[in-house]
């Protein structure tokens, strides 16, 4: 069994944990309805928010929509973020190789981020997916419905920003 307290000081939140619970805390202030504004270059509103802990991981997804259609597109712009924590960083390997090998026939490609190696696959009409493996976390962010407005330049810097946040343990 999982125990988790809040204390609560004026001003100042601390959470004590487990480590898989602070990850999966942690995973969800990773990204932010400012950066999916910012990528889809549009207001939008949150339409997914799922956390799975299952032994020997963790995952969190998020979905965010446009608040209105793209007037170019006609489409709604979407985007999916999702964090997966593993207890080792041999697993996190496996699942980032995996991804690669099932798509890299199919026009994925390793890129380089800042510094992070990653994965990066479009069809450069409807959708972009970047995933990147930082020590034992694997996340990624897929644009699912691209519009006119839609930013590659914020998605890598949202990659960025969550790459920056992660300690490696």
């Amino acid at each position: 069994m999982i125990y988790c307290f809040m204390i609560i000081t004026i001003g100042h939140t601390a959470i004590k944990c487990n480590q898989v619970e602070i990850d999966t805390i942690t995973a969800t202030r990773l990204f932010t309805k400012s950066d999916a504004n910012k990528i889809l270059g549009s207001p939008s509103h949150l339409t997914d928010s799922v956390i799975k802990k299952d032994a020997p991981t963790f995952s969190y997804l998020c979905g965010y929509k446009t608040d209105k259609e793209d007037q170019k597109t006609g489409k709604i712009g979407a985007l999916y973020f999702f964090f997966e924590g593993y207890n080792d960083i041999a697993d996190a390997n496996k699942r980032y190789s995996d991804v690669y090998m099932s798509n890299k026939a199919h026009g994925m490609e390793k890129i380089n981020l800042w510094g992070e190696e990653a994965l990066y696959h479009t069809d450069h009409q409807n959708f972009d997916l970047m995933m990147v493996q930082k020590g034992k976390y694997v996340f990624s962010i897929k644009i699912n419905k691209r519009t006119s407005t839609t930013s590659l330049k914020e998605l890598k810097y949202a990659l960025k920003g969550i790459s920056d946040q992660l300690k490696l343990k």
